[in-house]
């Protein structure tokens, strides 16, 4: 290509006359190529550079993207208690054959307010059916829970061939204290057990406990001691709850409309406290219900095979 570029250079000045010398057109021709050699396409033949040095961005150390966990105000947080994986019951068909269990799921969907006695020998009243209490933080009431329970309790002890008494099995229903006392009576149960959920104006309180009529107000003061020791024990053990009160967690009371009238042996369960809010969420859990509920069955079963 740039030999072309000479000979037409040459015959450009041939064509227009110049007479110079072929040394000065030899001379001219060259300072015209050099720079057609040199820079003639347009390229950069310069030394090559090298390529800049690029410092490296400082960025921050990858870190993993933990799951995201919504954590109410620290003041006002309840932290939801772990819930214990409920045994599977062995119930033994025959278990309990023969025997009559009475059950009374405490309180009702409307309190009752009408008075009566709580003693065959006393002028002194009390409300039928009181309210009951009802968990801070589900807001779920008392019947329900003590319903729940004692429907899961009831099947566990028929599995077992005992004959069981309840006072009621639905919440819409008036029925006072004494009539299901009366009811007990009537049915020669060798055992009542009364379910109840506590309730306290001190939010920390918390614990299963037991109640038994005193010795004046029962023929039967130490078979209700022992069933309720045994109750106590076997319903702590299997729900994990803490028991209240003195050390054997049964406390005496000769005011209960429900035991006074009863010519039976009867017990009262406080199965934990609704107004304290970790057991509040354990109380109303279907799956601990499950706990609560083979927790008085064992203790059933403990109290009428002793010794056997």
């Amino acid at each position: 290509m740039q030999i072309g570029r000479i000979n037409f250079l040459f015959d450009f000045f041939r064509d227009i006359g110049y007479t110079v010398s072929m040394k000065r057109v030899l001379v001219f021709c060259l300072s015209l190529i050099v720079p057609i050699v040199l820079f003639g396409c347009g390229q950069d033949v310069s030394a090559p550079t090298a390529a800049p040095t690029i410092e490296p961005v400082a960025t921050a150390a990858a870190t993993p993207t933990a799951e995201r966990i919504e954590v109410a105000d620290a003041e006002t947080a309840t932290p939801t208690p772990p819930i214990t994986p409920t045994p599977e019951p062995t119930l033994q068909p025959d278990l309990l054959s023969g025997l009559v269990i009475g059950l009374d799921p405490g309180h009702q969907s409307q309190a009752n307010t009408e008075q009566e006695p709580i003693a065959p020998d006393s002028t002194t009243m009390k409300s039928k059916v009181s309210g009951g209490t009802r968990g801070v933080e589900s807001l779920v009431y008392e019947y329900e829970v003590n319903l729940q329970v004692a429907l899961l309790l009831q099947q566990m002890l028929t599995d077992s061939g005992a004959v069981v008494i309840m006072t009621r099995t639905e919440n819409e229903v008036n029925i006072s204290n004494v009539e299901r006392a009366e009811l007990f009576n009537e049915t020669n149960v060798d055992l009542a057990i009364r379910l109840h959920c506590n309730g306290s104006d001190d939010s920390s309180a918390r614990g299963a406990f037991m109640l038994i009529p005193t010795r004046q107000r029962t023929a039967y003061y130490e078979d209700c001691l022992e069933a309720a020791r045994c109750i106590i024990d076997s319903y702590c053990e299997a729900t994990g709850l803490i028991m209240r009160g003195n050390q054997s967690g049964i406390t005496e009371r000769d005011d209960q409309t429900g035991f006074n009238w009863c010519s039976r042996p009867i017990v009262n369960i406080e199965m934990g406290h609704m107004t304290n809010a970790e057991e509040d969420l354990l109380l109303t859990d279907p799956d601990f219900q499950e706990s609560m509920a083979l927790g008085i069955y064992n203790g059933i079963v403990a109290y009428f095979t002793k010794g056997s």
